[in-house]
């Protein structure tokens, strides 16, 4: 989950002002501060926990704390979705890849993006509408991430992502 840091700077990027207007753009549902997370991987359900827990593990093991930006502006992701971009996990999103991949899980489906999804809309978003819309100053927010996480995804109840498992970077620094 992300840092209280880069929740406030977030917060004030896109504040109620730039929410009625992202919502006139087509913009349903903001992300909750207790849910916004950097993904690494995404890996859907499966039988498999006990061996993405062990693969995170391991990848966590070969690396020291992650050096990330959060910035610049936030833009469409996917035709539904609206994120941040953070920089600097690509490394370790390829460590948890090659673990993951020894453990039997299936490769990723599309290139690793490093981002926070900020927004998301229940129907396809106009990307130039919703750019306008989402204008802000740009970010640059530095996180020193110091652990990798497993999150499941939930339907229904108070939380949507639940951690399942925290495995702090032990490693050399990336």
């Amino acid at each position: 989950m992300t840092p209280d840091a880069v929740d406030d700077a977030l917060d004030e990027a896109l504040g109620a002002t730039m929410r009625g207007r992202a919502r006139e753009a087509g913009l349903d549902r903001w992300t909750p501060r207790i849910e916004r997370h950097l993904t690494l991987r995404f890996i859907g359900e499966t039988d498999a926990e006990a061996a993405v827990t062990r693969a995170v593990a391991r990848a966590a093991a070969s690396s020291g704390a992650l050096r990330l930006l959060v910035g610049a502006m936030a833009a469409p992701l996917t035709a539904r979705v609206v994120a941040i971009p953070v920089e600097g996990a690509e490394r370790i999103a390829a460590a948890v890849d090659d673990a993951l991949a020894e453990a039997g899980v299936a490769a990723r489906e599309r290139p690793f993006t490093g981002h926070i999804t900020v927004a998301r809309a229940s129907h396809h978003l106009r990307a130039a509408a919703v750019e306008q819309a989402l204008h802000h100053p740009p970010l640059a927010v530095p996180w020193a991430a110091e652990a990798l996480q497993v999150i499941q995804s939930v339907s229904g109840g108070e939380a949507r992502y639940v951690v399942r498992s925290t495995h702090p970077l032990t490693g050399r620094a990336v």
